[in-house]
């Protein structure tokens, strides 16, 4: 029978405990030595009654109890914060810590600065931005929300699809004089393609048009999963790149770049935005902030992206 004096201190860091999965890692998280975590341990296995943890030859990992104890301690915790937060918004003042991960592509071409502008809209709000392409598991990972652009979004996470990623083919005007425009996607494989380093070396490319698909098998020159290096090299003039239009619908617009068979819509790495969080954990009002902040942009950014036409100038 659980002991109605239970420290809530000894289910915070049975938490960390399961989240580090090593008594060193979970005392340097909590601030304290590696005996202590132990000791505290095993006073609240004492306390309940039954093991938690059970040693491995690498780590620690909990017990069926401790599973049970984990969601449930996980959701109090969540609770607890998010009360705290609640309380502290009835004073119009969201406070609290959020830690991010961007695709790198978004991220630095688009995100970053949607972030610039949060941080100064609430300053109460301490951000930590990663921005690379690993989702791997929230939780260890100790990430709240992460933003992912895909077409099949990972099913152990909690996924909210907040828009759509169109594609297209660019390349410079002095490229296509040079090269000479492709007249049909048949002529595409003869010229220098520039392409996301994740869709392989050679992979086939799929196009579009009037509902009609067609595919290519292509081989890139030049790969990146840094998509303003992508970008970087279709502008110097090296080739015809595949890339989303968030990244070049200025450059479109100001006519540094035009659209490469404009009628053929291509498939890239990922069509939809999605907005993923831990299944067993209720995000914070600071990151409910945040994400409807987000979302909120990309969602009014979305219709420039997708229905400018080439010839439009952005303001």
């Amino acid at each position: 029978m659980i002991d109605n004096s239970l420290d809530l201190n000894l289910i915070r860091l049975f938490v960390t405990l399961v989240e580090a999965r090593t008594l060193t890692a979970a005392a340097a998280r909590s601030g304290m030595t590696r005996s202590n975590v132990s000791r505290r341990l095993k006073l609240l296995e004492q306390q309940l009654g039954a093991q938690l943890m059970r040693r491995t030859t690498r780590h620690v990992e909990p017990t069926e109890a401790g599973r049970l104890l984990y969601a449930h301690g996980v959701r109090m915790l969540d609770e607890l914060q998010a009360a705290g937060a609640s309380i502290d918004s009835l004073g119009q003042t969201v406070r609290g810590d959020v830690r991010i991960r961007l695709p790198t592509g978004l991220g630095h071409l688009y995100l970053a600065q949607v972030l610039l502008d949060f941080a100064q809209q609430y300053p109460a709000i301490s951000l930590r931005v990663l921005i690379n392409d690993f989702i791997g598991d929230l939780i260890p990972a100790e990430v709240d929300v992460a933003l992912k652009i895909t077409s099949t979004p990972p099913e152990d996470h909690v996924a909210r699809r907040i828009g759509a990623v169109r594609w297209c083919l660019c390349a410079t005007p002095a490229y296509l004089a040079r090269r000479g425009a492709p007249a049909g996607p048949a002529e595409l494989p003869g010229c220098a393609l520039i392409a996301p380093a994740s869709l392989g070396r050679r992979f086939d490319l799929k196009l579009t048009a009037a509902g009609e698909p067609q595919v290519l098998r292509v081989s890139p020159r030049i790969q990146s999963g840094d998509y303003p290096f992508l970008r970087e090299a279709v502008l110097a003039g090296l080739g015809v790149a595949l890339l989303p239009r968030y990244a070049v619908w200025q450059q479109i617009g100001r006519g540094e770049l035009e659209e490469v068979l404009p009628g053929h819509e291509p498939e890239g790495v990922g069509d939809s935005i999605y907005m993923l969080t831990a299944p067993n954990r209720f995000p914070t009002l600071a990151t409910r902030t945040l994400m409807d902040f987000i979302r909120a942009r990309l969602q009014g950014q979305e219709a420039v992206w997708e229905g400018m036409p080439a010839h439009t100038v952005p303001a």
